[in-house]
């Protein structure tokens, strides 16, 4: 079962959105958003998994899921 816990930002004009899982974290936002929490992480030494750019060529997997991008939406489906 999906259960996630949502983060959104209200600061100036960033925008991002964070949903959170036990062992995975995905974000949506834009590159101000993502330099903001990777500045973040920096400064208090945390260690992190490289970031992984959804795009047309490349699938991201989440929580035992696949996300894909097509040309005008993305798709949510399951692995395996």
């Amino acid at each position: 079962m999906f259960n996630p816990c949502f983060l959104i930002t209200t600061i100036g004009t960033l925008f991002g959105i964070v949903g959170m899982q036990t062992n995975n974290i995905i974000i949506l936002g834009d590159d101000q958003f993502l330099a903001l929490k990777e500045d973040k992480l920096v400064k208090v030494n945390l260690i992190a998994k490289l970031k992984k750019k959804l795009n047309l060529i490349t699938l991201l997997l989440f929580n035992r899921c696949i996300l894909s991008l097509n040309e005008d939406s993305i798709a949510l489906r399951q692995k395996g």
